[in-house]
């Protein structure tokens, strides 16, 4: 994947169609437009771009904003590049640019020398106070020699497929609707830290004490049923997140219980597929109760990955 920062070195002799977005989560409408861009590339004989940004641009207008993210910007290039998209264009929105004018921004992209065709949804916006949308964009082109053609929004179970809604989904704990709108399941990255020890030493369940980047939506508290990748390789299993109340704990964890696992993984890459949620997290009177309750969620997770 060839990342650039400038629309400015995009490549002037070989022809290129944009696709614009934000894109996070590459749900199943950036992912209509998305393809749609890659169609229209392939038409054109030109190379399909990704342009997104990084970082969000609502947190370098108002700095106190905390956006929880769907993906990270190299997990987010990654699927650009799985889709078949070889140059993406992250643009970090600064201050100036965000405050640009919609025909100063128009003005920027009739520069590019190698354009012929830009794909965005219906609901794109640009310049400042987002006074540009995709019906300028279409209007400005019109006698250019760029084509441009607006996706229209997905939608799926009364309403509009958008990274908000998956990560009210996510933040709710509904992590099935949120892999059903983004078209697979939602996973986490991140390294495996140091626990209480309580899942080996006290409850004889060992586990995984997954530590997601600082910005990444995390699924509510309970108990879910999940896929573990480690070193290249799958493996089923159940994930708690919360404060462990049954123990007193104040800070929130993520501990995932790998099924038929047993070698050491700190500082190895992990990954957490979230599938479905089994229970809401729960004080147990004591710690056999907890134990018996686990052997259950282990039970019901075995059900819903089907192992």
């Amino acid at each position: 994947m060839n990342i650039i920062k400038t629309l400015d070195q995009l490549p002037e002799k070989r022809p290129v169609v944009l696709a614009f977005g934000f894109f996070d989560g590459v749900h199943r409408g950036h992912q209509a437009v998305l393809q749609a861009c890659l169609r229209l590339a392939r038409e054109k004989k030109a190379m399909p771009v990704a342009v997104t940004f990084y970082p969000h641009p609502l947190t370098v207008l108002l700095p106190s904003a905390s956006i929880q993210l769907l993906l990270s910007e190299s997990e987010k290039e990654e699927l650009f590049k799985q889709m078949g998209f070889e140059t993406t264009v992250v643009i970090s929105p600064t201050e100036e640019f965000l405050g640009q004018s919609a025909g100063r921004f128009l003005q920027s992209l009739s520069r590019i020398t190698s354009l012929c065709g830009i794909v965005t949804g219906e609901n794109f916006t640009f310049g400042k106070n987002a006074e540009g949308n995709a019906e300028l964009l279409n209007s400005y082109f019109l006698d250019k020699g760029v084509f441009i053609q607006i996706v229209k929004l997905e939608k799926a179970e009364g309403g509009v497929i958008s990274s908000t809604r998956i990560r009210k989904c996510i933040l709710q704990g509904d992590v099935k609707k949120a892999g059903y709108f983004l078209g697979r399941p939602y996973r986490i990255c991140g390294d495996i830290i140091h626990g209480f020890r309580r899942g080996t030493e006290v409850i004889g369940f060992p586990t995984a004490n997954l530590k997601p980047e600082r910005e990444r939506a995390v699924p509510g508290d309970g108990v879910y049923a999940t896929r573990a990748f480690i070193r290249g390789r799958q493996y089923p299993s159940v994930t708690n997140v919360g404060t462990n109340p049954t123990f007193g704990n104040k800070e929130r964890s993520i501990e995932t219980f790998i099924f038929s696992f047993d070698e050491k993984i700190y500082d190895a890459p992990f990954a957490l597929e979230w599938i479905e949620k089994i229970r809401e997290e729960k004080q147990f009177p004591d710690i056999e109760a907890l134990r018996r309750q686990i052997e259950e969620d282990i039970k019901r997770a075995k059900q819903i990955l089907e192992v």
